[in-house]
């Protein structure tokens, strides 16, 4: 039976976790897919006073949020998340890897302690969650969505970011992969790999003191950005949600392993 436009992106009824959305890219996920009907569980490292802003724009807009503080790169904390949504909303439809950090630092300066903590976030949590969250969905039998945050470095890096290209190099790869397997089940999965957003900032994604050779390179790769996009602008969080809510719909149902480009058209370059 064929949908209208407004059936394809209904998304009344579903469960969403969003992984890193307190705050930029997640936050405008979250929102979006809450406007969009489904009911959304929130896990990120900050505080929930931190986040305040993002539930209460979720709830003043009529939708449902419930948030875990919750440190994601510890993997015997990813259960937590699963047992907890599935305690709260009695099901999962969506789960959104989007919690990352990174941190600039020359690739012969980078320490085992840094790229651990970038990989143990950007990939591991990935995997396992990911993993968890399938199980879920197929103990429920029913089908389902996993979208994964990449990056436009996973396709081109920008400089000193070698243990982030790395992870997110890795999630594309996992997304395929675990594409590969889990289609027969019904479940779908897709990653977005941005280009330059406004967000927060280094020092905000990070979590750590940021120095200001650090706040320096990041200005300047900004600046680089913009003087090279076809488009002019730097993106928004919200044009990265806008993708994410393409690929939680029923629009999407065809697509799997795949890596949906919102760059402004870095790549052209």
């Amino acid at each position: 039976m064929k949908k209208n436009i407004e059936e394809l992106f209904d998304l009344e009824g579903k469960v969403v976790i969003v992984t890193g959305g307190a705050m930029g890219i997640g936050k405008a996920i979250a929102i979006r897919l809450a406007e969009a009907g489904a009911s959304i569980v929130i896990a990120d490292l900050v505080a929930e006073k931190e986040a305040e802003s993002t539930l209460h724009e979720i709830r003043h807009k009529g939708g449902e949020v419930t948030y875990l503080q919750v440190d994601l790169s510890n993997s015997k904390n990813l259960q937590k998340v699963i047992d907890s949504t599935l305690k709260i909303y009695g099901d999962i439809h969506i789960l959104v890897n989007n919690a990352g950090i990174y941190r600039y630092v020359s690739v012969l300066e980078l320490t085992e302690e840094l790229w651990d903590k970038t990989l143990n976030l950007n990939l591991k949590s990935v995997a396992f969650l990911s993993q968890l969250a399938a199980n879920a969905m197929i103990a429920k039998k029913h089908g389902g969505k996993i979208i994964n945050i990449s990056s436009i470095d996973s396709l081109k890096p920008s400089g000193n970011l070698a243990q982030y290209d790395s992870s997110k190099g890795g999630v594309r790869m996992l997304t395929k992969a675990f594409a590969k397997e889990v289609g027969k089940f019904g479940i779908t999965v897709n990653d977005i790999a941005p280009g330059g957003v406004n967000t927060p900032g280094v020092h905000k994604v990070s979590g750590n003191n940021v120095s200001k050779e650090e706040l320096e390179a990041s200005e300047k790769q900004i600046d680089q950005f913009m003087k090279s996009l076809p488009l002019a602008r730097m993106g928004e969080p919200e044009d990265i949600a806008n993708a994410a809510l393409f690929l939680a719909s029923d629009a999407s149902n065809y697509m799997t392993g795949s890596t949906v480009v919102v760059d402004g058209g870095l790549l052209l370059m």
